[in-house]
């Protein structure tokens, strides 16, 4: 065969199989785009429907499917839009172009969910059998918020989130709610799977005081599509932890790339904000897809302190001396008075800003990344998640003036100074697993590895027993120990549907193990950090602000969980749906609990139905709880000011606490009842109502301190203490199953677009209202005395307040989403409830915040067909909570317990441990948006 003849005849058959393609290949192609802006729409999903045969749109919203001549159903569905259906006959040999413009679903009730169920049956948020927020990540951005948390803050009523203030590594990390519980009774999933915990406790009179949440703010915002929100008990369905509910973070998977930049700063000129996000989604054959996200946020510093008016180098505050008259007293306070001022003076040291009140700074630089292969000729896929965040920051404690000479070098810092703690926060998290579908069962089998670390240092600080070394040789850095928690979850399940075998519409059968293995570990910190070098001197030792671990503090405890579950949901007829599910989990270190679920929803009508659901939970006390320890610097208030108090925290299993009578910590139990409707009155307006109640038994808390003393109650902690070498310790702190609370509340969701002549209009109410109350007496260890005044140090006045009215009780949001062609505005009312904060000891010293309505706005505009600004204003109005009361602040005239200040000498303007929005005030905003 000769060349000549070789390409003839490779020619003939380039031309016969064009020609065969031109006759029997036939295909559907289109450009998918959004009804109101005209922008493309990547990762639109194309479904043939009744076949398995579909298609996603590549970042220009194009799409193309090959199939054989016939008539067809194209189904098109995309989170957040109004799926649509397209009938196309295809003829032999043709190309067929069908376009599609979606339209935006009504708000987030016509949302298909996830979260709650394991059937493969299609529902919205209004067809569950409990309620399910569903938040796009479009209405997460819009917020104008960077952080995760005050995201979820002004976009789920029922999730409650403010950033804390000089409260050590609370600063750092938001303390998060649902439904007016703790921060570690709300379970959270990444893509369905457990995320684990943070390694942080928080210790200081915040909310969640006690308990150990999840770090959302560790997730980059960028990385996520969707959040789902499940208001329910689920314990049954997920595990511990799921007693106010489950929120389930979805990544993104569509293909093309989108940029999220922006800046920002208060309105008083602080707390500057820098914000990029990159999402980039590749498709990996027709199914595939990997997700890379990277994001940086830089959030700067507030302060919103008041003007000190207490002693500086000369304390004046002193109390009556033995035998002094009152005439003696008075005037000896008022000489000592006029020495410090001028001490002030002849310094000039300066009475503003020498505390920082208000949010840590804080840089965070996350990397996360999501990933579906299908396996070669099969049904099945290899799947994987992992995240990458580090966090810094940094915070400042109380400042330590010249006139505390036990805890200040003054050769070192004659002026006194303001401690800072610097936060370190690692987290990672990597989850592979593979997953498909055999003989109508489709399985899952994955293991993810999550872990959390927080490195505490302190700067701008003495250990004030060294002084001795002299100024130059005393070192004013430390490094104060590192706290670490690690996860392992692994787990396998099946379900499967026998509806059609049954002759019902669904009857869905899943069923799964797991097994956990939890690491909680305490590293010391330096030295320096936490030793008292000259005990004899009466000079504090340790860092100030922060003490750092001691070895004894140090601890690696670990747990193994095993847990088995079975969750049948079915459309028994087709109005009633029933849910019933059952865990059993057995913890190594306390033993086993079986929780159980029953829900159904029964349709009236398409514009009515009833749902509801009982069920009972439980929370597994953390390791965090069960073997932190630590001795640090607590400022106690006197109500003449706070004093600082060398306190240990003692672990649950040490021999202080088995002296005070602590038994070993137990789990929490709780049970749920929930009642609701859900209606589409008319064709644009959907509405959830739900009311629940929530009895929680053995709640686990911090107790206060039982301080050392002179009468019966202190020489018994005097003893305790001395007995167990812990001379230096003033007073003891520990965990304990120790109250029951009842939660009752409502859940309101109104969502409608009314019809507009120009644009589109969607209009969400949204409300919840909730009041928490304990019952029951108070569960005292049994080495306790009865008498008031010793026993409500265990849970006093104070702890109840930040348990039961420290959260708002009610928040309302209204939101308007306008948009006409390029331009685009929300306008979003939130009203927050009132909260309320009791002094330890004395009525006249409780504080309430009256309710009130924070403002945002925002416009953007279309600048390009992919890029749009966005500027906007977040409490538009500037409000701030109502200040603290100053009844009758201490003066040289004034002294004793008469006097009564909540500001701390003026520092303090508005209250910090029971907060509803924060107190920065207003914020603007300018961001930038690209989609390609």
């Amino acid at each position: 065969m000769n060349n000549t003849y070789f390409f003839r005849l490779m020619a003939a058959i380039l031309i016969g199989l064009l020609m065969l393609s031109t006759t029997f290949a036939q295909r559907i192609q289109g450009h998918v785009t959004d009804a109101t802006t005209g922008t493309d729409l990547p990762g639109v999903s194309i479904l043939v429907q009744g076949s398995t045969t579909g298609a996603i749109t590549d970042a220009n919203g194009l799409y193309i499917l090959t199939l054989e001549p016939g008539n067809y159903t194209l189904r098109i569905s995309f989170v957040g839009y109004a799926t649509q259906t397209q009938p196309v006959q295809l003829s032999a040999g043709a190309t067929t172009t069908v376009d599609v413009r979606l339209v935006e679903s009504l708000a987030s009730l016509n949302e298909v969910v996830v979260i709650g169920s394991r059937s493969t049956q299609v529902r919205t948020s209004t067809q569950t059998v409990a309620p399910v927020d569903v938040i796009q990540s479009r209405d997460l951005v819009a917020t104008g918020q960077i952080d995760l948390t005050q995201q979820l803050n002004f976009v789920a009523p029922s999730f409650n989130s403010s950033r804390q203030s000089v409260s050590d590594g609370t600063d750092h990390i938001d303390p998060a709610t649902l439904r007016g519980l703790g921060p570690d009774q709300v379970l959270v999933l990444l893509s369905g799977k457990r995320r684990h915990n943070q390694a942080l406790i928080n210790l200081n009179g915040t909310i969640g005081r006690g308990s150990v949440g999840t770090d959302l703010n560790a997730i980059p915002s960028s990385a996520i599509e969707r959040v789902e929100v499940l208001r329910d008990g689920a314990s049954s369905q997920y595990g511990s932890d799921a007693i106010a509910g489950v929120i389930n973070l979805r990544l993104k998977e569509q293909p093309g790339t989108t940029i999220n930049a922006q800046l920002g700063q208060q309105y008083k000129g602080d707390g500057q904000v820098a914000q990029v996000g990159i999402n980039h989604g590749f498709k990996l054959g027709e199914k595939g897809f990997l997700s890379l996200t990277g994001e940086f946020r830089h959030r700067g510093a507030t302060n919103r302190v008041g003007d000190y008016t207490g002693p500086v180098y000369v304390n004046w505050n002193a109390g009556q001396q033995t035998g002094e008259t009152t005439a003696d007293y008075v005037a000896r306070r008022q000489r000592l008075y006029q020495q410090d001022q001028t001490l002030i003076s002849q310094n000039q040291f300066s009475l503003q800003n020498n505390l920082q009140v208000g949010q840590a700074r804080v840089e965070n630089a996350g990397f996360f990344l999501n990933a579906r292969v299908p396996i070669k000729n099969t049904n099945a896929s290899v799947y994987a998640t992992g995240g990458l965040n580090y966090r810094r920051g940094l915070a400042g404690g109380f400042y330590r003036y010249p006139y505390q000479t036990t805890q200040v070098i003054t050769a070192l810092y004659p002026n006194g100074f303001l401690p800072n703690i610097q936060s370190s926060i690692n987290d990672q998290s990597l989850l592979v697993g593979v997953n498909g579908e055999n003989n109508g069962w489709r399985w899952d089998i994955s293991n993810v590895y999550g872990g959390n670390s927080f490195r505490f240092d302190v700067t701008n600080s003495n250990n004030a027993s060294l002084s001795y070394l002299g100024p130059t040789n005393n070192p004013t850095n430390f490094y104060a120990g590192t706290l670490s928690f690690y996860q392992n979850t692994a787990d396998i399940s099946a379900a499967k549907e026998f509806g059609k075998q049954l002759g019902l519409t669904s009857f869905n059968v899943a069923a799964g193990l797991t097994y956990r293995n939890d690491q909680y570990r305490i590293k010391p910190g330096e030295a320096a950090s936490y030793l008292n070098f000259s005990p004899q001197s009466g000079q504090s030792g340790g860092a100030q602000v922060f003490p750092g671990y001691q070895p004894t503090n140090a601890v690696n405890a670990h747990r193994h969980v095993y847990g088995a579950y079975l969750d049948v949901e079915s459309d028994l007829t087709e109005q009633l749906l029933v849910e019933v599910a059952g865990r059993y989990e057995n913890y190594s270190d306390f033993g086993g609990n079986l929780a159980g679920k029953l829900a159904a929803r029964y349709r009236f009508s398409e514009a009515f139905s009833l749902r509801g659901s009982v069920s009972n939970g439980f929370r597994a006390p953390s390791l965090h709880q069960r073997y932190f320890s630590a001795i640090s610097t607590v400022f106690v208030s006197t109500g003449t000011g706070l004093e600082p108090r060398q306190t240990g925290t003692f672990r649950n299993d040490s021999p202080i606490a088995q002296a005070f009578g602590v038994p070993s910590l137990g789990a929490e139990q709780s049970t749920n009842f929930s009642v609701g409707i859900t209606s589409r009155p008319l064709s644009n307006v959907s509405l959830t109502v739900d009311a629940y109640q929530i009895n929680i038994q053995n709640r686990i808390i911090y107790s206060n301190q039982f301080a050392r003393g002179t009468a019966s109650a202190g020489l018994i902690v005097a003893t305790i203490l001395n007995n167990a070498a812990q001379t230096d310790v003033n007073s003891a702190q520990f965990f304990a199953n120790a109250v029951n609370t009842q939660t009752q509340g409502l859940d309101i969701v109104i969502a409608t677009n009314p019809r507009l002549s120009t644009g589109t209009l969607d209009v969400t109410l949204a409300a919840n209202f909730n009041q928490t109350k304990l019952v029951g007496d108070i569960k005292r260890p049994a080495n306790i005395p009865t008498d008031a005044t010793f026993g409500n140090f265990l849970f006093n006045r104070q702890d109840s307040a930040r348990l039961t009215l420290a959260q708002p009780r009610n928040k309302i949001q209204l939101t308007f989403n306008y948009r006409l062609r390029k331009f685009g505005a929300v306008l979003r009312l939130s009203r927050f409830g009132s909260v309320e904060a009791y002094d330890p000891a004395n009525p006249a010293l409780d504080e309430c915040q009256s309710p009130k309505l924070v403002t945002d706005l925002n416009a953007s505009y279309r600048i390009r067909k992919n890029l749009s600004l966005t500027v906007g204003a977040n409490n538009l109005l500037d409000v701030y909570p109502d200040p603290l009361r100053v009844i009758d602040a201490p003066t040289p005239e004034r002294y004793g317990s008469a006097a009564l200040d909540n500001s701390s000498f003026g520092r303090f303007v508005y209250n910090r441990s029971a907060t509803q929005f924060g107190f920065n005030g207003g914020y603007y905003f300018a961001n930038l948006s690209a989609a390609f």
